[in-house]
């Protein structure tokens, strides 16, 4: 997992107990696939993300991308939009309305870029409101339809919470996504600089080919040098190409959901059930 970078949003101590609660919600969350949906797809697909959003992420990212004619998902935290840290500066506020203009989708990343595990119910909702308000008054009306936990972290309350407010919430957890996904929870592989080489590249792409999967890449900066959890332009570059050669489908979150034949009435009804569990917790 990544951990919590310092300066922003840092957390006080946790006491042992709480910790060990955190644990066991955490786990319950990863591996109960509270959101399962049979996918049904005719060819596999990927998607590109982008957490956090560095601007690096804008200017080089979303331009290579347009480059091959496609568009990407990219989880926004207004509340921390032009900030910086030792890592990167953050996509500012015109640039998020320029993205959304040339047709990538934006994504909900909560509000301050919480540790939603941290969070009851009541803050989770106002976290989501308030990227909400403040993405409308930048890019119009704009249906988020995409989340992305912060961290790659989340509790089991939280999940069937934001399960039932976006049609997908994303993870950091490792795989591909086949068969019987969970929304609440997607799969994906780093694309990152120090852990995506050639010979996993390629094995993902067969992987997901054999499988007639949906393949997520996600990543935070695209510098060079990048940093950790980022990846250089030629990587990015390097990565699209080979999957526009594989001939597999590019689209972004909103439009894999509709590839694999996902409607969000279909799930309606589900969704008010586990609003109304994790609410409660």
């Amino acid at each position: 997992m990544i951990p919590e970078r310092a300066g922003r949003n840092a957390e006080q101590p946790v006491p042992m107990l709480q910790q060990l609660l955190r644990g066991v919600s955490r786990k319950a969350a990863r591996y109960y696939c509270s959101k399962p949906f049979r996918m049904r797809n005719r060819a596999p697909l990927v998607s590109f993300t982008f957490d956090d959003v560095p601007d690096s992420a804008y200017l080089n990212g979303a331009a290579i991308l347009e480059d091959f004619g496609i568009r990407g998902t990219f989880y926004i935290a207004t509340g921390t939009c032009g900030s910086a840290d030792t890592h990167w500066r953050v996509i500012g506020r015109d640039q998020v309305r320029a993205l959304h203009a040339a047709g990538h989708e934006i994504g909900c990343h909560t509000f301050s870029h919480v540790n939603v595990e941290t969070l009851g119910a009541t803050a989770m909702e106002d976290e989501c409101r308030s990227n909400a308000r403040q993405l409308s008054e930048l890019c119009g009306e704009l249906r988020l339809t995409s989340f992305c936990y912060p961290f790659g972290r989340l509790s089991l309350a939280r999940k069937l919470q934001l399960q039932s407010r976006f049609d997908t919430c994303r993870g950091i957890y490792e795989g591909i996504n086949s068969g019987t996904i969970d929304l609440g929870l997607l799969k994906v592989i780093e694309l990152y600089d120090r852990t995506l080489t050639p010979e996993k590249l390629e094995r993902v792409l067969r992987e997901t080919e054999e499988r007639n999967g949906w393949l997520i890449f996600y990543t935070h900066d695209v510098a060079d040098p990048p940093s950790w959890i980022g990846c250089s332009p030629a990587l990015l570059r390097a990565t699209v190409d080979s999957v526009r050669r594989a001939g597999f489908l590019c689209v972004p979150i909103r439009d894999g959901l509709k590839e694999i034949g996902y409607s969000a009435a279909q799930q309606e009804s589900r969704s008010r059930i586990t609003a109304r569990q994790s609410a409660t917790w």
